[in-house]
C-alpha cells in the first residue's frame, strides 16, 4: 500500500504520462520520469548496484603464477621423481617455488631460471685414446645437456644444505647460486678450466 502523498503525486502526473504515450510529437517535449521525480520531492529512487569487477578488468601483471606445463618445472619434476611417484615430485617442485618466494619476497620463476642458467656449463671434456695415450677433447654442450649438468649439481649439493624438506634445501641452494656462494659454481669453473687447458685437442672444421 503506497503512502497518501505518493498516491496523490502519481494521480497528478498520470494523465500527462498517458498522453505522452499516445502521441509521438509530445514524447520529446516532456519526460514522465523527471515529472515523477519532481512530484515525489525528496523520495529517492533505487538504482542498480555497480557491477562487480571481472577477470577481464583485473590487471594481468598483478597475477604472477607460472603455467602448469612450464618446460623447466616439468623437467625439474622429472628429475625429482623417484620410484614413479611423480605426484610427490610435483609437490616438492611447488614447495621449492614457495620457499624461494618466502626467502626473497620476489617472484620465484625468474630466480629459478637465473640460478640454473648460472650453474649451466658451456663445454665438457671427453677422454679419447689416441696413439696409446688418453687425450681430453672439449665438446660444446647443447641446451638440454647444460640444464642436465646444472640440475645434477644442484640436486647433489642441496643435500648438504640445512632444511627440513627437500624443497627447502633446493630453494636455499638456488638462492646461494644467485648470491655466488654455491659450490655448484666451483664445479662449473673446474669443468671450464679443464676444457680450456685442453682446447688444443678440440677438432675444428673450416
Amino acid at each position: 500500500m503506497l503512502p497518501t502523498t505518493t498516491r496523490q503525486a502519481l494521480a497528478r502526473i498520470w494523465p500527462s504520462y498517458v498522453r505522452s504515450l499516445s502521441t509521438t510529437t509530445a514524447s520529446h517535449s516532456r519526460n514522465p520520469l523527471s515529472d515523477a521525480h519532481t512530484a515525489l520531492g525528496n523520495t529517492t529512487i533505487a538504482r542498480k548496484p555497480p557491477a562487480l569487477p571481472t577477470l577481464s578488468t583485473v590487471n594481468p601483471s598483478s597475477i604472477n603464477v607460472p603455467p602448469a606445463q612450464d618446460p623447466l618445472l616439468h623437467y625439474l619434476t622429472s628429475r625429482l621423481t623417484t620410484h614413479g611417484h611423480r605426484a610427490r615430485a610435483a609437490k616438492i617442485t611447488s614447495e621449492v617455488l614457495l620457499h624461494i618466494h618466502a626467502f626473497t619476497r620476489a617472484p620465484p620463476m625468474p630466480i629459478l631460471r637465473e640460478a640454473i642458467l648460472r650453474a649451466s656449463p658451456a663445454v665438457r671434456t671427453l677422454m679419447h685414446k689416441h696413439g696409446g695415450k688418453m687425450v681430453a677433447k672439449p665438446v660444446a654442450l647443447g641446451e638440454k645437456q647444460r640444464t642436465w649438468y646444472a640440475m645434477d649439481w644442484i640436486l647433489n649439493h642441496s643435500k648438504k644444505r640445512t632444511g627440513q624438506t627437500v624443497g627447502e634445501r633446493l630453494a636455499r641452494e638456488l638462492i646461494m647460486i644467485i648470491e655466488g656462494k654455491s659450490p655448484v659454481l666451483d664445479e662449473k669453473e673446474r669443468m671450464h678450466k679443464f676444457a680450456m687447458v685442453n682446447r688444443g685437442n678440440a677438432q675444428t672444421r673450416v
